[in-house]
């Protein structure tokens, strides 16, 4: 009569392991998804709590919503993509800044969402000022998370270009070249 051992060989103990590991990676795998928040707005309660997103900030310019809407061209992109997203937008459809504690309630807003970000992305059109750009851009170019995207003929692009060179942070001319480079 033969017996056999059944108690498991390392061989076979390792191999479960491994197998295990890679079903638990796989299932812990979400889909990819991108959601939107602006000042005096809610995500839903599981998206907010769900920490496998990565929360992106979109500075730069608006022009007290005169500027062409980058921000929802940057949401289209990134809803494409493969990763889960929530972008932090700072525009706002109906901005009124007569309404009593609204300049103190957006800019508050816009400080507590650059520093909960994982990425800044700075985007600066050549026809506009951006006065608050830049000072979001001096107050986070030492955050190793901002990445600006400056248009060549905006009045101050010697100062973005070398404010961004000095403190070694990505700039980038248009969205394609900054898709480009992120996708690598």
């Amino acid at each position: 009569m033969i017996c056999q051992d059944k108690r498991p060989t390392v061989k076979n103990a390792f191999l479960f392991i491994i197998s295990a590991i890679f079903l638990t990676a796989s299932c812990a795998q979400k889909e990819s998804a991108a959601y939107m928040l602006r000042p005096h707005e809610d995500l839903p309660k599981e998206i907010a709590a769900d920490n496998s997103f990565t929360k992106i900030f979109l500075a730069g310019t608006i022009d007290m919503g005169n500027s062409k809407d980058w921000q929802m061209e940057l949401y289209d992109r990134f809803a494409k993509m493969d990763g889960r997203y929530i972008l932090f937008n700072p525009r706002q459809e109906h901005w009124d800044a007569s309404r009593p504690g609204e300049m103190d309630y957006q800019v508050r807003w816009e400080l507590d969402h650059l520093e909960k970000a994982d990425m800044i992305i700075m985007y600066i059109l050549g026809t506009s000022k951006s006065p608050i750009s830049l000072l979001e851009m001096g107050l986070h170019a030492k955050s190793n998370k901002i990445h600006v995207i400056c248009e060549k003929d905006f009045f101050r692009y010697d100062n973005v270009r070398i404010t961004c060179e000095y403190y070694d942070v990505p700039l980038y001319d248009d969205l394609d070249a900054f898709f480009e480079n992120i996708g690598r």
